[in-house]
């Protein structure tokens, strides 16, 4: 250690960040690279390598990758059951590897490079046995000549082959099996934790679903039971929808941290010795890989969802009215899912990806395939194209949303369900149905802004026309006035005037101007307290009446006719 005084106080400073900071000066000082010139390094003149025309693999020993060795194309087998000459070859010279590194008590090792006299190519040999020829590909596909190449290949088998016969001795196999106990131990503690917080999370999840508002909240089955309060409703279910997708993505990170903490551990663990080493790529294979692309892209969609669910939630859905905050609370709702929908297929289609570049499949001769494919499959589902468009019009123009009450030709109910591609809507019989959103041509959206009620009355002849008129407009003003009816009437009733003459008596017609999914509720007590004040005022209600005149026969000239026959001649 390296202790410095200043002021009587006394610094600790380390002597290895001492001696690195000097050595980076001397190392980048100009002075010293004048002082050392750097001689040129002659430039080998290598023939191209085109990685079509060779084969590689690589050399292994106690599952450490040491150098790679390569061999022509060409040299492949012709039969199926012909093992090929590179692995013939990267067979002999892994186990001349592992007969020397397995060996006990055995005499110095020397590694020597030799130059065969016939081939004129460097030989390499363990204590005098032979191992392998350093082939001219070899030392092309390290950017080398073949006598340097053997050199250096001389050093890192050398080196290897010293760290085997060391990981073999008994006082270093009685270390590593103490850490292989250690870790196996932090393995279970870790693990323990882990299904704790995993136990603590679904406790937290069933009390969160206890406290969801019911759809049925959300969601009025018939207009009377539309409430103003939807607006708050939306925000609670949205909020607690935020918070199962949150302690969701939650667990399913630690299940996954689960799966991380023993693969990890067991990699570990089986990289500590020389012999099980070989078995660490089992832990990273391609099914594993797979297995966890699939988990990492169910938890992107999960925090995707997340996302969504937050952006929507900080909007400001408060408006002027209540009928407003409602309209506009549905349209995050319906705008939220589909938004969700869209980046869950986004991610499941890059993950695809992945999985088929992991696979070994060529991504880019696939995507090419696809598109011609795609072209095809296009024109074979137009309606499907046709759906999805028109999904997003009627979305983008919000034409109807979630909640609405809709006509489509001879169909009307309330929407629980709109997608790209379909609209499922409840009949009022409570028939659940689905329509292609590209089979829309015209809808009748009755419950968006305002409605209207359209009143027809009709009073007798004899009724005092002017007085009927006076006495309904004070219904009206009474009704709109009402603590209990007020809020659903945007508009006092407006009283149009004499609308028909009929066989009945004179059609006198009203407007009612109220709140979407009201106009039911509000007609029926309006009707109710127009009875009352008619009544009351002696003003009969129309009926319909026919007038039937009946002659005699001697007493009407047409019927006396000279070709009129008489029946006691008859």
């Amino acid at each position: 250690m390296l202790y410095l005084k200043i002021g009587g106080l006394r610094l600790r400073r380390f002597g290895f960040l001492f001696g690195f900071a000097l050595s980076l000066i001397l190392v980048l000082s100009p002075t010293t690279l004048a002082q050392t010139p750097i001689l040129p390094t002659p430039k080998i003149a290598l023939p191209q390598i085109n990685s079509t025309d060779i084969v590689t693999t690589g050399i292994q020993l106690d599952g450490r990758e040491l150098f790679t060795i390569a061999l022509p194309a060409t040299a492949q087998p012709n039969q199926p059951n012909q093992r090929s000459a590179i692995a013939v070859r990267r067979q002999s010279i892994e186990a001349t590897l592992q007969r020397f590194a397995n060996q006990r008590n055995a005499p110095d090792l020397q590694v020597n490079s030799t130059l065969d006299a016939n081939s004129n190519l460097p030989i390499i040999s363990i204590n005098q046995r032979y191992l392998m020829t350093v082939t001219t590909l070899d030392a092309q596909l390290q950017g080398q000549e073949p006598t340097p190449y053997a050199e250096e290949l001389t050093r890192i088998i050398r080196t290897a082959l010293l760290e085997a016969e060391r990981e073999r001795q008994p006082e270093v196999i009685t270390q590593q099996t103490g850490k292989a106990i250690a870790t196996l131990g932090g393995m279970f503690a870790l693990s323990w934790l882990v299904s704790r917080l995993q136990k603590y999370l679904r406790k937290r999840q069933r009390l969160l679903e206890d406290e969801t508002p019911s759809p049925a909240d959300i969601l009025p089955n018939t207009p009377e039971t539309a409430s103003p309060r939807t607006q708050l409703t939306v925000k609670q279910q949205m909020k607690s929808r935020r918070e199962r997708t949150l302690q969701d993505m939650q667990r399913r990170s630690l299940q996954l941290m689960q799966i991380g903490i023993w693969m990890a551990g067991i990699y570990f663990i089986l990289g500590l010795f020389p012999d099980s080493r070989p078995l660490q790529p089992l832990v990273l294979s391609t099914p594993l890989k797979v297995l966890g692309i699939i988990v990492a892209t169910y938890l992107v969609i999960r925090l995707s969802d997340l996302i969504v669910d937050r952006i929507f939630g900080a909007l400001d859905i408060s408006e002027s009215t209540p009928d407003a905050s409602q309209r506009v609370a549905l349209r995050v709702s319906t705008f939220s899912g589909v938004a969700k929908g869209i980046l869950s297929l986004m991610w499941i289609s890059i993950g695809i990806v992945i999985i088929l570049s992991i696979i070994g499949i060529q991504i880019l001769p696939l995507l090419a395939g696809a598109g011609i494919i795609g072209i095809g499959i296009s024109l074979a589902s137009q309606n499907l194209i046709k759906d999805m468009i028109n999904g997003f019009l009627i979305l983008f123009e919000d034409q109807y949303a979630v909640g609405d009450i809709i006509q489509v030709d001879d169909v009307s109910g309330l929407v629980e369900f709109i997608s790209l591609r379909i609209t499922q809507i409840r009949s009022a019989d409570g028939r659940l149905i689905t329509i292609p959103n590209s089979s829309i041509a015209i809808v009748e959206n009755l419950s968006k802004d305002w409605s209207r009620v359209d009143l027809s009355i009709v009073i007798s002849y004899d009724a005092d026309v002017d007085r009927a008129i006076q006495l309904i407009e004070k219904v009206g003003r009474d009704l709109s006035a009402d603590p209990d009816w007020h809020t659903k009437i945007l508009e006092a009733p407006q009283v149009l005037g004499v609308e028909d003459f009929s066989n009945a008596g004179i059609t006198l017609r009203t407007w009612i101007k109220t709140q979407p999914l009201q106009p039911a509720v509000v007609g029926r007590e309006f009707r109710r307290r127009v009875k009352q004040a008619l009544d009351a005022a002696g003003i009969s209600i129309g009926i319909p009446q026919q007038v039937f005149s009946v002659r005699e026969a001697f007493q009407d000239d047409p019927f006396d006719s000279p070709n009129r026959s008489n029946p006691e001649k008859q």
